[in-house]
């Protein structure tokens, strides 16, 4: 997939089928797996980072965009030493840094979280330390190639909000009813996250569908007017498909 613009975006189809993965052996669902683990790491480091969840998905949307660009097979392209770079990098681009020396120390302390107690005692070890520095610092340069250093994410947080309040005039709900729905789509655009939905639709095609799914799931639309959506300007098949995604992440107990 190499020369793919970020703004190009493309079918999960061609994502799984192009991944530079593939060419190691690594099939659609070993990468899956891959994907849920520095999901999982990023939310778990940058929670003890105390980041704000925007800079976590930043960092998880350079993430997926690093691994469409390159295979996971390479040593140096651990999930975990990219992941800490992508990391690092969001937390500059988001205006919310931390110093190369704590994101150092937490990325090693929560990829080493079951045994904490070494883990603690080895990274305040100079070599070690410097031995982790370097990799983070070499990641970085890999991650700023790849990303072709366009930092630019839009999340589909903040057309969450504005949609939900175009949708919710035509509709007599409660304002707490509105602020639960509209909290329900928020946690599905977080969900989305672990999928490689942000290389596939723009951020406003994800929150029109995570408010469809929200509101499909409540039934809270049902005496909408039938223009509700299609005011949107988002086609119903990519809402679909979206929600389709987002939902097979419960369906096979990823969350």
């Amino acid at each position: 997939m190499e020369g793919m613009s970020f703004e190009a975006f493309v079918s999960k189809d061609d994502l799984e089928a192009r991944s530079p993965s593939r060419s190691h052996g690594i099939d659609a669902r070993l990468e899956a797996t891959f994907r849920w683990s520095y999901c999982d790491f990023l939310r778990d480091a940058g929670i003890e980072l105390r980041m704000p969840q925007l800079t976590i998905a930043t960092a998880t949307v350079f993430c997926h965009r690093f691994y469409s660009q390159h295979s996971h097979a390479p040593a140096e392209n651990s999930i975990f030493t990219i992941a800490t770079a992508c990391l690092f990098l969001a937390g500059k681009v988001e205006e919310t840094p931390k110093s190369l020396r704590e994101v150092v120390r937490v990325s090693y302390l929560v990829q080493h979280k079951n045994e904490y107690d070494f883990a603690v005692k080895r990274i305040h070890q100079q070599d070690c330390f410097e031995d982790q520095k370097q990799r983070l610092l070499n990641a970085e340069r890999l991650l700023l190639h790849a990303l072709r250093f366009d930092f630019n994410v839009d999340h589909p947080y903040k057309h969450i909000l504005s949609l939900a309040k175009r949708a919710f005039e035509d509709v007599h709900v409660t304002q707490n009813f509105s602020r639960n729905l509209t909290q329900v789509a928020w946690n599905f655009a977080n969900d989305s996250l672990r999928t490689t939905l942000c290389l596939q639709f723009n951020a406003r095609s994800i929150a029109a569908a995570v408010l469809y799914l929200a509101s499909k799931l409540s039934r809270a639309m049902e005496d909408a007017p039938k223009d509700t959506w299609d005011s949107f300007g988002v086609a119903k098949k990519h809402c679909n498909e979206i929600s389709y995604q987002i939902m097979d992440l419960y369906e096979e107990g990823d969350l």
